[in-house]
């Protein structure tokens, strides 16, 4: 009997081996499918976002924050808030009234000077994008605007658009990736209350302009997956969209923008889509001391939202998707103990009728949309 060559075998058996794990690229030989030629795999990314409106910090609300030894802290006025934010990658904020420095004096209405603590406390709540540019950007002048485009520059974890420390920066293409998706803010005021930078200085607060805007929607646009922009825009103490505010935010999804995020009239506005671009009208106050102009200068509107990236082979799809709203009321009692609160912990002891109330500005939200954005989900 002969005796079989294991060694011929062996080397019989490494050189199939090979061509199974190798492979050619050509279909011949065996007819097994090169390694290289997988098929790629669908990749899908998630981002969450979350918007309020202005914090308009009028001197009772700076004095309630006021500690014994002279500093500031607001973290308690934002205890409810702080449980929603832990829950979005992203949160947005107008900072309203300015943080021009001590040394201007602290003052409200009409020209705001805040303390920065309510910076630093609303960064440290997860705060990550904040609007800048807006009617109270220039309350105290040059020298305030530039202590504010300072502060806001110091803070690492934070997009601050609309109001810049120098021509450069505000010109800075800024590219920002969170969980695989690339994003950016642009910031605009409509409304200066006729205080605007001087020449040289235009920096320091963003004023819409079309032109302006589309040059700088251009040049960002095919660099990120979203494009968001904050407006300060439109009428105060109005509930829907003045037909500027309708035809701006027509123009910015005309130019590719996802997201507008709109604020100024401290009321609640309408959510709507307007094709692809999900524009929020306006969200409202997000603190201050209007309760006594309005109820409705106490009832904010919160959005949360979900970006949506989805690559295939060489084609990427971006959506918005669980786009909701709820509603909070700013509380405090004799002008102390301020606190912002979702209306599902609001007492009627707080608000009288509360149930009517939250129905009649629920109907707001949804006024274009019969509906279709979600309400009460916080």
């Amino acid at each position: 009997m002969k005796k079989i060559k294991w060694k011929n075998i062996l080397v019989l058996f490494v050189f199939v081996l090979s061509l199974t794990l190798f492979g050619c690229n050509k279909k011949e030989g065996l007819g097994l499918k090169p390694f290289e030629e997988k098929e790629d795999q669908i990749k899908e990314y998630n981002l969450s976002v979350f918007a309020v409106g202005d914090a308009l910090i009028h001197g009772y609300v700076y004095m309630d924050a006021r500690k014994s030894d002279g500093t500031y802290d607001f973290t308690s006025m934002f205890s409810h808030i702080k449980e929603i934010t832990n829950d979005y990658d992203l949160a947005f904020y107008n900072q309203e009234s300015s943080i021009g420095g001590s040394s201007l004096g602290y003052s409200g209405y009409p020209r705001f000077n805040s303390p920065q603590e309510i910076g630093e406390n609303l960064v440290d709540l997860g705060f990550n994008l904040v609007a800048l540019a807006n009617n109270h950007t220039m309350d105290k002048g040059v020298t305030g605007a530039k202590h504010s485009a300072n502060f806001w520059a110091n803070q690492k974890s934070v997009l601050s658009v609309g109001s810049y420390t120098s021509q450069e920066e505000r010109d800075k293409v800024v590219v920002k990736e969170k969980n695989g998706i690339t994003y950016t803010l642009l910031g605009y005021t409509t409304v200066t209350n006729g205080l605007v930078p001087p020449v040289g200085y235009e920096y320091l607060m963003n004023v819409y302009n079309e032109e302006q805007v589309k040059k700088d929607i251009a040049k960002v646009r095919d660099l990120v997956d979203i494009v968001m922009v904050s407006m300060h825009w439109g009428e105060e103490d109005i509930y829907s969209p003045n037909q500027s505010q309708q035809d701006q935010a027509k123009f910015l999804a005309e130019q590719g923008v996802d997201v507008v995020i709109g604020h100024h009239s401290h009321t609640v506005q309408p959510i709507t889509f307007i094709d692809d671009t999900l524009v929020i009208y306006s969200l409202g106050n997000f603190i201050s001391n209007q309760k006594d102009v309005s109820v409705g200068n106490n009832i904010g509107l919160m959005v949360g939202f979900n970006i949506n990236k989805k690559v295939e082979k060489e084609e990427t799809k971006i959506s918005i998707t669980e786009v909701k709203g709820d509603l909070f009321w700013v509380h405090s009692y004799n002008h102390r103990g301020y606190e912002v609160v979702p209306f599902n912990k609001v007492t009627n002891a707080m608000l009288n009728n509360k149930d009517s109330v939250y129905s009649q500005y629920s109907s707001i939200i949804n006024k274009y949309n019969n509906g279709a954005i979600k309400v009460g989900a916080f």
